[in-house]
């Protein structure tokens, strides 16, 4: 018996190599055989004829993976919807293909011919995400020939099938149904854009350069490059390379520039890169750049992290990364996902700190979404949130959008992002969206408009009321000593009312130039400060203001030791009385601590402080008033520890006027508190 089962199951052997032999052979002739539409039914006869076996699978298997390495995704699709119940016994492999199926699918704009087959994937797999974002897709092609209504009629057809969906549908049938508001994009033409990419737009805060990223340049030095252009005359001349300071045989990118102009936001894989991407600093400095800086932990991970842009008060920097811990599961960059290949990146924010950096803040879930949330350029008004995303409700893959902070005191709570629209946003990824100081227009890049040169192209767009950021102040001017040298100085903004510091900036290290941006509504308070120097301040009462508006003045800082030599006065521009009134309001004490931190650190100069008035009143009253004012002032240096005999108080009333009083502007002028210093 034994005998006889051997033989039984070798013939069996042999009669199962014999079926099997031209199977194998068949297929592996059908591999030899390019996969094209003429083959394409000698393929699929081959799966019919030979399933459920190993040889029709690898076949299967095969053309799936191909159409699917080709971004055919939807043949893919309709490969396994005919084939895959041919092979009931390979379901977990189907189900790997198919995942696989779904995500490649929705990741190119469809030709009109694979309309039916994505009709069908909406149908199939409504109302979970790649259905939806198939639907996007499936009106990509009406969107960019700006046929809004057919767009409309597409999204209504399907959107009974996505009934969590129907608010975000509606919305986007709301922005393609809005009236245009005539906007005039601006292609910034071939001195900039050339047939290769463009992105990351950034004007420096004068609108007198503009630096971009760019990749595949003959002039680069690696894969992307920073360049910049000069604008002169209202037009951009030649771009050029900004060099190897920046640029190296890596992925270099540019993501901000400082407020005040003198720093520059990197990101790529310098040396000693963290992660995938990682954040970078360069500061301008008196002979140039300086030094490129590596951010630290935690804000540069094993992660991609990318888009930093710091606030105006210099306290606050805003970045983005795909970090675990967002909205949404972890996605890494760099995989497909949501029909992209930009994983769940989100954006956050690190406080500055007398250490360094806070641990990053997530800015939640209004802001956030499960998806893409790029480009963070934060106006700086400090409130005004730009950034692109590719899961609110829009257009195309990533959508720009505006959002305003709700509070001062918190990062967390922000207006519903509002989709800045269809002349704007095209159907696929609008990004690096900067808007310019004036916030009269904005630049940003795009990759698929008519007038184009190739690739990602930057353009600039006037601004509609709805995407402009909140009225704000522009204060410009120099630093100078008194001989009308530039200085490289620092510039402290405080809130008169509360006393607290709302930031510090940098003057222009080349030519002493400063810029500063306020939102309106409030009386501000400045200083000047340079080692060596008298801090000078004044204040900016922007409390009655409705429209934006421009501010421009100099500062004259002067060398201690030169006031002291010169006996030089210098006035006291942010001490504040109440009318007809000695005692000092609280908005005074930050002016004053200046100086009692000068006679600390000079224990050998005395202070003399002289109190003014204007001529309304009698001269015997005005006399008395002003003694009583500079008196009030010595009062409060002596309670900070200054010994009163190192103080001299005179009151001269209304005998030595700087002003006319015949003006109000002029009186102001008169009322003032002035002093100078003299060697013990």
């Amino acid at each position: 018996m034994r005998l006889q089962s051997n033989y039984i199951s070798k013939m069996r052997k042999c009669w199962l190599i014999l079926f099997l032999l031209p199977c194998v052979l068949l297929s592996q002739s059908i591999f030899r055989k390019p996969l094209n539409d003429s083959t394409f039914s000698q393929w699929t006869d081959y799966i019919k004829t030979y399933a459920p076996s190993d040889s029709a699978f690898r076949v299967f298997n095969y053309l799936i993976n191909s159409y699917n390495n080709l971004n055919r995704g939807l043949i893919a699709y309709k490969i396994w919807k005919e084939f895959s119940p041919l092979f009931p016994y390979r379901k977990p492999t189907l189900q790997q293909l198919l995942d696989n199926i779904k995500e490649i699918a929705i990741y190119p704009t469809p030709k009109e011919e694979d309309y039916p087959v994505l009709e069908e994937f909406i149908q199939d797999f409504a109302p979970d995400e790649y259905a939806f974002v198939a639907l996007k897709r499936r009106a990509e092609n009406l969107i960019n020939y700006r046929k809004w209504d057919s767009a409309v009629a597409i999204f209504r057809k399907f959107m009974h099938l996505f009934p969590e969906k129907k608010k975000h549908i509606e919305k986007i049938i709301e922005i393609l149904l809005a009236p245009t508001e005539g906007l005039v994009v601006h292609n910034l033409g071939p001195n900039i854009n050339t047939s290769a990419d463009e992105w990351d737009p950034c004007p420096t805060p004068d609108g007198s350069y503009i630096f971009f990223s760019t990749r595949g340049r003959p002039d680069s030095y690696g894969n992307s490059d920073v360049y910049f252009a000069k604008n002169e005359n209202g037009v951009w001349q030649k771009s050029q390379n900004v060099g190897p300071k920046i640029n190296g045989k890596r992925d270099e990118t540019i993501d901000n520039i400082d407020p005040d102009g003198n720093g520059i936001w990197l990101s790529g894989t310098f040396e000693g890169t963290f992660g995938q991407f990682d954040i970078y600093y360069i500061k301008r400095e008196e002979n140039g750049l300086g030094p490129l800086q590596h951010l630290p932990y935690p804000i540069n991970t094993q992660y991609v992290d990318e888009g930093a842009c710091l606030s105006s008060d210099g306290k606050v920097l805003v970045f983005t990364s795909d970090r675990p811990g967002g909205v949404g599961e972890f996605h890494p960059y760099g995989r497909l996902y949501h029909g992209n290949i930009m994983g769940n990146m989100d954006i956050y924010i690190c406080f500055k700190t007398d250490s360094g950096w806070s641990q990053p803040v997530n800015l939640g879930p209004t802001i956030n979404t499960p998806y893409a949330e790029r480009s963070p350029y934060l106006h700086p008004d400090g409130k005004t949130l730009y950034f692109s995303s590719d899961g609110h409700p829009g257009l195309g893959r990533l959508d720009v959008f505006k959002a305003v902070r709700l509070r001062e005191d918190s990062w967390t709570e922000w207006s519903e992002p509002v989709n800045l629209g269809k002349e704007i946003n095209t159907i696929l990824d609008d990004w690096g969206y900067k808007v310019s100081l004036r916030g009269d227009s904005a630049f940003f890049a795009s990759h698929w408009r008519t007038d184009g040169y190739g690739g990602w192209d930057l353009y600039s767009v006037t601004l509609p009321k709805y995407a402009k950021p909140q009225k704000f102040a522009t204060v410009r001017g120099k630093i100078i000593d008194p001989f009308g040298k530039p200085l490289s100085a620092k510039i402290n903004i405080e809130d008169l009312q509360t006393g607290k510091n709302l930031g510090t900036l940098s003057s222009n290290p080349e030519n002493g130039s400063f810029l500063i941006v306020l939102p309106l509504g409030k009386n501000y308070g400045y200083y000047a400060e340079k080692e060596g120097y008298f801090p000078i301040s004044n204040n900016i009462d922007l409390s009655k203001f409705q429209q934006d508006t421009n501010i421009s003045f100099d500062i004259i800082l002067y060398p201690i030791d030169f006031l002291v030599e010169k006996q030089k006065k210098v006035r006291l521009n942010n001490i504040f009385f109440d009318f007809d009134k000695y005692d000092l309001k609280p908005e005074s004490f930050l002016e004053l601590d200046r100086v009692v931190k000068i006679l600390n650190e000079n224990p050998n100069f005395n202070i003399h402080i002289e109190g003014h008035t204007d001529s309304i009143g009698t001269e015997e009253y005005n006399l008395q008033l002003s003694r009583k004012r500079a008196e009030a002032v010595r009062n409060y240096l002596v309670s900070k520890g200054i010994a009163r005999d190192r103080i001299t108080i005179f009151g001269f009333g209304a005998s030595m006027p700087v002003a006319t009083n015949e003006t109000e502007e002029g009186r102001a002028l008169n009322r003032r508190v002035e002093i100078w210093f003299v060697r013990r």
